[in-house]
């Protein structure tokens, strides 16, 4: 696609409308794909169960409960082992844009004209007297 940029950017925009739009059937077609999958696994224990040791419907669903059981724990604990790595990452990540962004604010402050504070500053005073009005109102 080599539009112009409004092109682009209208084609952007309807393509975050449509998967907005579309969210909840995508959402609930990936939840049917996930619950096919498990019962095609859980089916695929039962045959294989039943055949390999000769037991009843009751006792093969029972192994295989606890064979998923089992599956879940150990996925369980990865996701566990996997979480502080990841927190610790996102962790530092998220510091070092707090720090990029109060060091922009505070060299915009420090090099601004003074028109352009005096206007912020009555900006955020009439913003708070406004929404302080409405709030007590």
């Amino acid at each position: 696609m080599y539009g112009s940029v409004k092109q682009k950017v209208g084609f952007a925009a309807v393509m975050i409308g449509t998967v907005y739009l579309l969210s909840d059937m995508l959402l609930d077609l990936f939840l049917e794909l996930l619950h096919l999958c498990f019962e095609a696994v859980e089916f695929t224990l039962d045959v294989i169960i039943e055949h390999l040791w000769d037991t009843g419907r009751h006792a093969t669903q029972t192994i295989t409960f606890y064979i998923i059981l089992l599956f879940a724990a150990y996925f369980l604990y990865k996701l566990g082992s996997k979480v502080p790595a990841c927190y610790g990452a996102l962790k530092t990540e998220l510091s070092g844009v707090r720090h990029h962004l109060t060091d922009t604010a505070v060299n915009y402050w420090h090099t601004a004209p003074v028109t352009h504070l005096v206007m912020g500053w009555s900006a955020l005073m009439i913003s708070v007297m406004l929404i302080w009005g409405l709030l007590l109102a």
